[in-house]
């Protein structure tokens, strides 16, 4: 709570809806199917019901890493849900054309932050703005209108972008210094007799997290911080060297020799 605040309670408000958190309905087209439920196979019924449960366990698990890492969830959960949309919107049909235009006006200021946020997570340099959703438009198929009940599925991924749009708000009101479990590891390193002066590494299932955390303990002033994640393009084993150079036929004067920073905590 002292991390996530006013945020917390929302989660939880949408954890107590009939659909709990999102419907997440772009994943789940076999429950608006049209014609007899017997006509659909249960392995593939199943199958979708299945990933939208993950999904929602994915979730709890980023809000439970860091603020970073729900937040980008968030982020990419509005661009797929507007890419969907953008794929199944009948451009003969005004109504529906206009209904995203509208929205997508409405959050525009919100939209363009998670741009500029996108591109500090991922760490690109600005680069030409491209259609919302466009590197996940490959991801959906265009519904049969005669098989699914399309209309219902647009409601109920308005609905999901209405929520991530009140979790990205509430998230925008946060920032570093209310994370209690950054601030507490902040201490931690500072603070502690063996860690303030031996090596550290630190563990995150999520990129974001390993991300932010590196940027964070830098600002906080800890000297000798890195950084390496499943994206990362550096070679690991000098990243390794690096950390324990006399475990890797190296040493602290020959990296110090050889201009490289040695480095104490290895997220």
């Amino acid at each position: 709570k002292k991390t996530y605040g006013h945020l917390l309670g929302k989660l939880e408000k949408a954890f107590a809806r009939e659909k709990p958190l999102f419907a997440l309905a772009l994943y789940y087209p076999l429950a608006y199917w049209r014609h007899d439920q017997d006509d659909i196979s249960a392995f593939d019924l199943n199958r979708q019901k299945q990933l939208v449960g993950l999904i929602r366990i994915l979730f709890l698990k980023r809000f439970e890493s860091s603020i970073a890492a729900f937040e980008s969830s968030c982020q990419m959960l509005l661009l797929k849900l507007i890419a969907f949309l953008r794929k199944n919107i009948d451009p003969a049909k005004p109504v529906e054309v206009r209904r995203l235009e509208k929205w997508m006006a409405q959050n525009d200021e919100l939209l363009e932050s998670v741009r500029a946020r996108q591109r500090e997570l991922r760490e690109e340099e600005e680069s030409e703005k491209s259609e919302w959703g466009d590197d996940y438009l490959d991801a959906f198929e265009k519904l049969s209108r005669e098989d699914y009940k399309v209309e219902e599925i647009f409601d109920e991924t308005y609905s999901d972008l209405e929520t991530v749009v009140d979790f990205l708000e509430e998230l925008a009101t946060l920032d570093a210094s209310h994370d209690n479990k950054l601030q507490s590891l902040i201490r931690l390193l500072k603070r502690d007799k063996v860690l303030k002066e031996h090596k550290v590494i630190i563990f995150s299932e999520f990129m974001s997290t390993t991300r932010y955390l590196r940027k964070e303990l830098e600002a906080a002033g800890i000297k000798g911080v890195d950084e390496i994640d499943s994206d990362s393009k550096r070679d690991r084993a000098e990243v390794i060297q690096a950390f324990a150079p006399y475990y890797n036929d190296s040493s602290s004067a020959a990296l110090a020799e050889e201009g490289r920073e040695e480095i104490r905590v290895l997220i």
